[in-house]
């Protein structure tokens, strides 16, 4: 007696433990990324492509179990709840990963406040910051997708951006900080002016750009992220620590630019009256003397205005690193 084939077909509990896992990785996805356009696409295209594998799989079987009822939808379960094993576990090793690249970037911020109260070398500590950095998000960019990816691909975009004018103004600043600069036993040869003088101009203009960088920042950052929908809960927490450091950070940075924007006036200042009255002092046994008193006391006036910015900076620096 032939035994009596069935068409293929799912059935009611294919159906609901199919909606159950759709319905789970949806709320999962649209949570994090926000409700738009973009997202049901992606949901949507995702879920038809995920969806065809199991029913595929349990139409294969149907038809090699000679077309038997239930051959096709036992098999759907069951690669349903493989595939969803499977995503539970992937979502596991992603959420490990994204939590190694926010470790990296918090390390990051750590070693570099270290090394500057260390005084070692603040361009190094500056580009292996930024190598950090970079290395911390991009893991989060390879495990994300969607708009969440977009914030971290922007986000890197910024953190370059950032990191290019902090190591451009500290080179400029420790170019400022060598032995050369001031050193007067060298400002008597005839191009040494000009040389100083190209060092601490330098040294300003890095420091108005770092100015109108810092106070601009939440700007750059917003024009950056203006295509992602604004519930995207990823971009919500990037923007919210963000603008809350930002409070925080300008109230010390304002004063600390403005004192090193007032340190490079008085530098180029004292350069420039040294040139100015060079064949009125000379500089011998590590003293500075000048043919009159009115030099002196214009030198001294100027020398004391360096002295005063360079103890401001100092307070100041210490306050900012603290708040990084």
């Amino acid at each position: 007696m032939e035994e009596q084939k069935h068409p293929f077909k799912l059935s009611k509990v294919n159906w609901i433990f199919a909606l159950i896992v759709i319905g789970i990785s949806a709320f999962i996805f649209l949570r994090k990324d926000g409700i738009n356009g973009f997202s049901f696409g992606y949901l949507a295209g995702s879920i038809v492509t995920a969806g065809l594998i199991p029913l595929i799989i349990a139409f294969v079987v149907w038809l090699i179990r000679g077309k038997k009822n239930y051959a096709g939808t036992y098999t759907f379960n069951i690669v349903l709840v493989v595939m969803t094993f499977g995503m539970i576990t992937e979502i596991g090793e992603i959420s490990k990963e994204k939590s190694e690249g926010v470790k990296t970037i918090s390390n990051s911020v750590s070693e570099l406040k270290d090394k500057i109260n260390n005084e070692e070398d603040a361009v190094s500590a500056f580009k292996e910051h930024s190598t950090n950095i970079d290395g911390g998000l991009s893991k989060l960019i390879k495990n994300s997708t969607g708009n969440e990816q977009e914030v971290y691909i922007n986000l890197r975009k910024f953190t370059q951006i950032n990191n290019n004018v902090m190591i451009n103004w500290q080179s400029s600043y420790d170019s400022v900080m060598s032995p050369r600069i001031l050193d007067y036993g060298v400002l008597k040869n005839p191009n040494e002016y000009d040389y100083q003088i190209g060092v601490l101009e330098n040294y300003k203009s890095q420091s108005r750009i770092y100015e109108n960088h810092f106070k601009n920042r939440t700007t750059i950052i917003a024009d950056l992220f203006k295509g992602i929908p604004k519930e995207n809960q990823t971009l919500k927490g990037i923007m919210k620590g963000i603008n809350k450091q930002d409070s925080i950070q300008m109230q010390i940075f304002k004063p600390f630019i403005k004192s090193h924007l007032s340190y490079s006036d008085n530098l180029i200042e004292l350069v420039n009256f040294l040139e100015k009255n060079k064949t009125k002092w000379t500089f011998k046994n590590e003293e500075l003397i000048f043919e009159n008193k009115k030099l002196e006391n214009r030198y001294l006036e100027i020398i004391n205005n360096v002295a005063e910015y360079e103890e401001q900076i100092g307070v100041l620096s210490d306050k900012l690193i603290n708040v990084m």
